[in-house]
């Protein structure tokens, strides 16, 4: 079977908008990394394995979603120059 690419977030940690907030202000998940697999469980399994890193934290839900290319190939936009 041909293995697909797999974009792992979290909703879990905070995020603020700009250093000069105090509190954090934005509600949105973080990406931790990418991996590829026959399916999300070999996906899964593949990134705990390349990325021990992540046993070491406090995030509790993964979120797996397939996608088409990798973050380094993706388009970048700039909201203000």
């Amino acid at each position: 079977m041909k293995k697909k690419l797999f974009l792992f977030v979290t909703p879990d940690g905070i995020t603020y908008s700009s250093p000069q907030k105090t509190y954090p202000d934005v509600d949105n998940f973080q990406v931790l990394g990418e991996s590829e697999g026959i399916n999300e469980e070999d996906a899964f399994k593949s990134f705990v394995d390349k990325n021990q890193w992540i046993l070491d934290t406090d995030f509790k839900e993964l979120i797996c979603i397939e996608v088409k290319s990798k973050i380094s190939r993706g388009k970048s936009f700039i909201l203000k120059k």
